[in-house]
């Protein structure tokens, strides 16, 4: 009796020592298996990216949330090399669509934050936002998404090449024709589809597209180019922003805020104006192609120019390029 009271109690002993050693075993491999987040130094910088470490097939596998700015600079030189390489009706075409697609974003612009009369009216600041918010940062969505070719981010994007030696003169010139070109037809093409379906055709609508044409048109010269200047520089940074990330979310996140604030503080875009100042001339806007151009498409075009090359790509060329 005594040998089986013993036999007993020294199976239940091993039993939970067996249990707990399985326990001990499942919580070694969760915490082995578990992604931990560790910051990493940005290379030539001050900031610090978080990275996610999980193991893999047994090797550990490290991914960064976003590139850190010298190789953020170094993606865009990467992409001015593919560009130069590009087919012209390649750039014609995916020019043409980014027209279009700027076109539908400044549309819903027109659409809900421009036709707000009584909003603007009430709460100025508010009504700015709205606009900035909704349509522009949609349109420049679409755009990164699909590879389409807008020249103010082209313009960013080839210079940086230039500066760093993989792109030359004739290369940046004929992809900053192409691209141009190809927005300014794709615009156009989108003003008068707009027109044609009556997507403004509310009085708050078409008085807004009016008002905005006319508005533009009217600038001066030197005004027209400072507001180019400032709103490219927003532009680029939102390129610069969605070449940091391979994450879609990313890359609206990087879009929105650039957008929405050039958008709210009145700064000028070529591309989205060669679809606004259209729009409201077919609406009934008093504004000729002649005063459309010299009041606002040629200095702005300039203008945007100046803010990629300068505060962009020369900047930024400067401190990660090679020298």
């Amino acid at each position: 009796m005594m040998t089986t009271t013993t036999t007993t109690t020294t199976l239940t002993t091993l039993t939970t020592a067996t249990r707990g050693t399985a326990r001990r075993a499942t919580r070694t491999v969760a915490r082995v298996a578990r992604p931990t987040f560790a910051r990493a130094t940005a290379v030539g910088g001050a900031s610090r990216t978080r990275t996610t470490r999980a193991r893999r097939g047994g090797a550990v596998v490290t991914r960064a949330d976003a590139l850190a700015p010298p190789a953020v600079f170094d993606a865009a030189c990467a992409a001015s090399e593919k560009k130069s390489a590009q087919a012209p009706t390649t750039t014609l075409t995916l020019g043409f669509a980014a027209g279009a697609l700027i076109g539908l974003g400044a549309l819903l612009m027109t659409c809900v934050g421009g036709a707000s009369p009584a909003l603007a009216a009430n709460n100025p600041g508010l009504s700015a936002f709205v606009k900035g918010a909704i349509g522009l940062p949609a349109g420049l969505t679409m755009v990164i998404l699909t590879g389409a070719e807008l020249f103010t981010g082209n313009v960013f994007v080839m210079l940086s090449g230039a500066l760093n030696g993989v792109a030359n003169e004739r290369q940046v010139a004929r992809s900053w024709a192409l691209s141009y070109a190809g927005n300014f037809a794709g615009s156009v093409f989108m003003a008068y589809m707009a027109y044609t379906a009556m997507t403004a055709a509310s009085p708050a609508a078409s008085a807004a597209a009016v008002g905005i044409a006319t508005a533009k048109a009217s600038l001066p010269f030197v005004a027209a180019f400072t507001k180019g200047v400032l709103c490219n520089w927003l532009v680029c940074l939102a390129v610069w922003g969605t070449m940091a990330t391979t994450s879609v979310a990313g890359k609206i996140l990087a879009i929105f805020w650039p957008i929405t604030m050039f958008v709210a503080l009145g700064f000028e875009h070529s591309v989205a104006n060669m679809f606004l100042i259209p729009h409201g001339m077919l609406l009934g806007a008093n504004v000729s192609w002649a005063q459309m151009m010299t009041g606002n498409i040629i200095p702005v075009t300039l203008g945007n120019i100046v803010g990629a090359a300068v505060f962009v790509a020369g900047v930024h060329w400067l401190a990660y390029g090679k020298k």
